[in-house]
């Protein structure tokens, strides 16, 4: 049986100094192997929709999303329709003033 205590700040400290291990080596049934870790990780961050760069853009623009709800569409925010209706008006007002002015010929 091993002899268990308590690690302070002098053990770690001097195991660092004299680049030592702090532990001893604990023998492990079944090894965990970089190519099964970065299968577990990819497999977690699918199951993640909240995170992406599409999702931190989107953010902006819409409503957060609900997470008991996840398959529901997110409504625009409020600044993003007013902002978006004022964009829309100031360009429908300069292609409507600009196309629709009377064309002046000029003859050399």
């Amino acid at each position: 049986m091993a002899d268990y205590r308590q690690v302070t700040t002098e053990d770690v400290l001097d195991a660092a100094r004299r680049r030592r291990p702090l532990c001893d080596e604990v023998a492990v049934d079944d090894p965990v192997t970089a190519g099964k870790v970065l299968a577990a990780f990819e497999t977690r961050m699918e199951q993640r929709h909240d995170l992406g760069v599409v999702n931190r853009a989107l953010n902006v623009f819409l409503e957060p999303r609900n997470p008991f709800e996840p398959e529901r569409t997110r409504k625009p925010k409020r600044e993003a329709v007013i902002f978006g209706t004022l964009v829309a008006v100031v360009a429908a007002a300069f292609l409507f003033f600009n196309l629709a002015a009377p064309r002046v010929q000029v003859y050399p």
